[in-house]
């Protein structure tokens, strides 16, 4: 009977061993986690229960702390905090610990219950010195932050009239049957201030006032004074009014945000700024992860109220809830320059905002405009050079090599940072040679062809710099701008005629009207192969000349085509072979100098074909049809030259060779040979780089068998500094005709999932489509940085069937 019980206890031990053991394996499987992205809420509060439940102190408060810092907590988690501290607090250290916890609770969010816990905490320690005055001080935050809430505000007017008439009857039963006058001054005293905080909690208006006012009744010792009762009066005729939204929120579900803000409208119209943050703090309790909501409350804050502290606080809770919202981060930065906060705070708000949830190009450019205008206003014109200056330009220069690096040409894609830093450099630093250094970068990534962009440099060194330097910015630019040349070549010509010599001027016409002269026939040819091109993409149509008709499969007379040709050419341009569109309007130089309204005053002349330039805002000039590329196997008749001779291609080569995509921009060659010489014998990387000789994010590694290319496919997606790196078999696409690689009809076993969380990692969707069927993989949608799009793609090992009906 010993033998049996002895094993049964030992199996019941070997089963909690076993369970402790899947435990901690999950405490450690979710700590690991978290440490890899600390932005997943649900695993912090997974985190928390668990630890909870093992009765682990430490390791719950360490858990507690690290999620506070980076989440505001929910009402209840903060409960569950306050009362396991509460529970082992025993020291008067330990009661300011408690306290300092409190202060940060109610900074999260409006919570009635949080306040009352709070204030009852502190009424324990009354006993200690200035006990009194904190409980006093506690309630008094309290009604300033939640006294306005119409439902629920009663509760803390209650709580701090029942403290006050405790303290009351306690000086009452001090005085004994003699008492002195300092008693008796102690006693008027705090009926005073009972009989104060009945007047003032019957000015706000809040459900069952009636009943607070039959309360004062019968602790008045004398008849009511009539501004008492006017007040009264006047409180309860404006909660009647607010009556009809609080109905509106009892019958509506949350979020109610339709509700709330009928209820903010109406308070905005009222004007009162403690009602409104009230309204605005109910609201945004249930609906933290709306940033519309905050950035309402925030333009309020900082344009109507205009208390810049509080803007600050508000800006930092809005962010803890949403850290994507790329306006919020903005405001933030001017709310903290309006407040005067330290250049560090500044900058360490930047970083955090450069390290949150941006993934958008646009994003990361106005936040990076933002904080070049917040750099620009630090410096003193007058007091030049200074450091704040090459704070300035180091900003500029480490703005755009971030936009570039993290988003190539997209980062920004106009330049205008650049535009910007030059126009600083030209205007108050007087620094010509540094604003044509940064044009001449402009105009070599791309923006060369532009007008508009030349247009803009030459009003520049214009106002700016020197004659000679224009004439040789306009001589470039006459033979490099192809969208709307004849712009730039109105320009220099007034240039020349106001102020170069006579023989300055007439090289200047010479040289537009050749240069025009060579765009227009490039216009024509193109014209005239546009109609050729019609021609061949419609040879079942019939074509008719007056009355007479030539049908399909029938020979046209000699000459006709051309003469087709000719009339539909005719038909498009005027006696000289030009249409006359209508003149786009230029909205580059800025209005008011004699020198940009004549550059600005453009107009095309016939035959402009051309795209409109940027900014352009009217229709796209008449005849013009977007670039068109004649066809490579087009020929004109009568070229008899012989094509070139092909190159053959080295199959061998292209099997052993793979192409390496999505890889940080900062990685080098050496570093790819590193990763993929575990594969085998290189005989080559070839990194691919731009024209100012930086990594395009991809490179061809050739091996020297195919063995080494075949291990090399299987470290695609493998994660190289921090983002996917994608490994695809080598392919000559000039050589393979274009086909669909991917299958058109209808995969069952397969589902497009969107709007996921950005902060969601693959074992979450997993988790999520585990219970409905064997998973065969799950791949989440990324940016090139590896940030999560919110998409993925789920596939099952079987075909799914009644899952549509689940989750719809």
């Amino acid at each position: 009977m010993e033998q049996g019980t002895i094993s049964e206890s030992s199996s019941s031990d070997d089963d909690s061993s076993n369970g402790d053991e899947e435990v901690q394996a999950k405490i450690n499987d979710m700590r690991a986690k978290i440490q890899e992205n600390p932005y997943l809420y649900d695993a912090h509060v997974e985190l928390i229960t668990t630890l909870k439940q093992q009765g682990e102190l430490e390791m719950l408060r360490a858990a507690r702390q690290k999620m506070s810092e980076i989440f505001p907590l929910t009402e209840q988690l903060w409960l569950d905090w306050f009362r396991d501290e509460i529970a082992l607090a025993t020291t008067e250290d330990d009661r300011k610990k408690i306290y300092e916890l409190f202060d940060r609770a109610v900074r999260d969010y409006l919570s009635v219950p949080l306040w009352l816990e709070y204030a009852q905490y502190s009424i324990g320690g009354m006993g200690l010195k200035d006990g009194t005055d904190i409980v006093r001080s506690v309630f008094e935050r309290a009604i300033t932050a939640a006294g306005l809430h119409v439902t629920k505000g009663i509760s803390l007017w209650e709580a701090y009239r029942e403290f006050e008439e405790a303290v009351y009857t306690g000086v009452i039963a001090k005085q004994g049957s003699a008492p002195t006058t300092e008693q008796c001054v102690e006693v008027d005293a705090q009926y005073n201030r009972v009989t104060t905080l009945y007047r003032r909690q019957l000015a706000v208006p809040l459900v069952d006032m009636n009943h607070t006012f039959e309360e004062f009744k019968q602790w008045m010792t004398k008849e009511i004074d009539n501004s008492t009762v006017q007040t009264y009066q006047k409180a309860l005729g404006k909660l009647k009014k607010l009556q009809t939204y609080e109905d509106a929120l009892a019958t509506a579900d949350p979020p109610r945000t339709a509700e709330y803000q009928s209820y903010i409208n109406y308070e905005m119209s009222e004007g009162e700024p403690a009602r409104i943050q009230c309204i605005y703090e109910r609201a945004l309790q249930e609906n933290c992860l709306i940033p519309d909501l905050w950035l309402q409350y925030t333009n309020y804050l900082d344009h109507k109220l205009k208390v810049s502290s509080i803007s600050v606080v508000i800006y930092g809770r809005s962010l803890r809830n949403c850290p994507w919202s790329c306006e919020l981060w903005i405001g933030y930065l001017r709310a903290l320059e309006r407040a005067k906060e330290a250049h560090d705070s500044v900058k360490d708000c930047m970083t955090k905002a450069l390290g949150s949830a941006l993934t958008q190009a646009s994003d990361h450019l106005q936040l990076w405009t933002c904080y070049c205008d917040y750099m620009r206003r630090r410096v003193d014109w007058e007091q030049i050079p200074s450091t704040e200056l090459d704070d300035m330009r180091t900003t500029f220069e480490s703005a755009v090599e971030s936009l570039y690096e993290g988003f190539g040409k997209d980062g920004d894609p106009a330049c205008s940072l650049q535009q910007y830093w030059a126009r600083l450099e030209a205007r108050y630093c007087k620094n010509m040679e540094k604003t044509r250094e940064l044009w001449n970068e402009v105009m070599s990534s791309g923006m060369g062809n532009q007008a508009q962009m030349w247009l803009e440099y030459y009003n520049l060194e214009r106002a700016y710099g020197k004659s000679k330097h224009c004439r040789k910015l306009l001589q470039r630019a006459i033979n490099s701008a192809s969208d709307w040349p004849e712009s730039v070549c109105e320009a220099y010509i007034n240039f020349e005629r106001e102020e170069g010599t006579l023989e300055q001027y007439d090289t200047a016409v010479a040289k537009c009207q050749a240069q025009l002269e060579r765009v227009n026939e490039r216009r024509a040819k193109a014209a005239e192969k546009e109609v050729e091109l019609i021609q061949q993409k419609k040879p079942h149509r019939t074509e008719k000349k007056g009355n007479k008709t030539v049908e399909r499969g029938q020979k046209p007379q000699q000459g006709y085509k051309r003469k087709l040709q000719q009339d539909v050419v005719e038909k498009q341009f005027d006696n000289e072979g030009f249409k006359v569109p209508t003149p786009p309007r230029h909205t580059g130089p800025p209005p008011g100098s004699a020198a940009t309204d004549k550059a600005s005053k453009v107009s095309p002349p016939p035959g402009f074909k051309a795209p409109p330039p940027p900014g352009f805002k009217g229709p796209p000039p008449p005849g013009w049809k977007g670039e068109k590329l004649e066809p490579p196997e087009k020929k004109a008749k009568g070229d008899s030259s012989p094509a070139p001779p092909s190159i053959p291609l080295d199959t061998s080569k292209e099997e052993r060779t793979v192409f390496v995509s999505n890889l940080a921009y900062t990685v080098e060659e050496e570093y790819i040979r590193e990763i993929f010489c575990k594969c085998g014998g290189i005989n080559e990387v070839r990194l691919v780089k731009n024209f100012k000789g930086k990594s395009k994010g991809f490179a061809y590694v050739e091996f020297q068998s195919v063995d080494p290319t075949l291990k090399a496919l299987t470290m695609d997606r493998k994660p190289i500094d921090g983002r996917p790196m994608y490994v695809s078999p080598f392919q000559d696409k000039s050589s393979k005709p274009k086909q669909f690689k991917f299958s058109t009809g209808m995969e069952k076993n397969k589902l497009f999932v969107k709007g996921l969380p950005f902060t969601c990692d693959e074992g979450a969707v997993r988790n999520i489509f585990k219970p409905h069927g064997a998973l065969k993989e799950v791949r989440l949608v990324t940016y090139r940085n590896g940030t999560s799009k919110g998409l993925a793609f789920v596939e099952f090992e079987n075909e799914v069937r009644m899952f549509y009906s689940t989750f719809n």
